[in-house]
């Protein structure tokens, strides 16, 4: 039994590989609706239940769209990147990632996309960093504080146009937003003055082409970020008690990784 299960896993990894394989190379594309699992297997000469373990995974991953009914089966899916930003972050989180991980994390990558993002964000992209940035200057003179979940550093990433640094400051943003979650909502609100100022460098920099100047402003920015929460972690949040509510941080910090 041990040894059935051991093949049909081995046979629809394969299956996944050649499909994920097709994707890539561009033979399958978005809308394209795979054969039915009967047939399947008949290529591959394997049982429907291996297609049907390779289906699950691939859809588990947003690669497919499993549609029921007479008009139904699986069907390529547009690129969807958030199961993988959900994965990567709950991992991340899951992991314990210290304080200490995430500025090192975050001052090797950073700065970087920020040099890129000067060189290569479009004239679009441009405009929609300055859309978040003006919200965000806008919330900061009106003392009206919410949570940012770093959408400018987001947004920065986006301009940069590659994938992989986006997928890592997604990530790294997640963490951010539930570390600073834990922190005093007075504090947050006082340093939202100083972030908006530093992102108005930023954006400058970028919307000029300055990737030198971007590189070297958001490294300094993210020191300050990460400084200041550093700062504020040894002096924690206390409950109406005077003690602190271990219970409340933990369930903060996971609720920043809600969608």
């Amino acid at each position: 039994m041990l040894a059935t299960v051991g093949r049909q896993g081995r046979v629809s990894e394969n299956i996944v590989r050649r499909i994920k394989k097709q994707i890539s190379d561009g033979r399958l594309v978005a809308g394209h609706k795979l054969p039915a699992e009967r047939e399947m297997a008949r290529q591959y000469k394997t049982s429907r239940v291996s297609v049907r373990e390779a289906y699950r995974s691939l859809e588990e991953l947003g690669v497919l769209r499993i549609r029921r009914g007479a008009d139904g089966g699986a069907f390529i899916a547009d690129v969807d990147h958030a199961p993988v930003l959900r994965s990567l972050s709950l991992v991340l989180a899951l992991s314990k990632t210290s304080h200490k991980e995430l500025t090192e994390a975050r001052m090797l990558i950073e700065p970087l996309i920020a040099r890129l993002a000067a060189l290569r964000a479009s004239k679009e992209d441009i405009a929609q960093l300055e859309r978040v940035l003006i919200q965000e200057e806008t919330d900061a003179a009106a003392r009206s504080f919410r949570p940012t979940q770093s959408q400018f550093h987001r947004s920065v990433a986006d301009c940069a146009r590659n994938l992989p640094l986006i997928v890592l400051m997604n990530a790294l943003a997640d963490l951010t937003a539930a570390e600073a979650s834990v922190l005093d909502v007075s504090a947050r609100a006082r340093n939202r003055q100083q972030n908006c100022h530093y992102h108005r460098l930023i954006f400058d920099a970028i919307r000029k082409r300055d990737g030198h100047a971007a590189h070297t402003i958001m490294a300094e920015h993210v020191g300050d970020i990460q400084g200041r929460v550093r700062r504020s972690l040894k002096q924690p949040p206390k409950n109406g008690n005077g003690t602190r509510s271990a219970k409340a941080l933990a369930e903060r910090t996971s609720h920043s990784f809600e969608r």
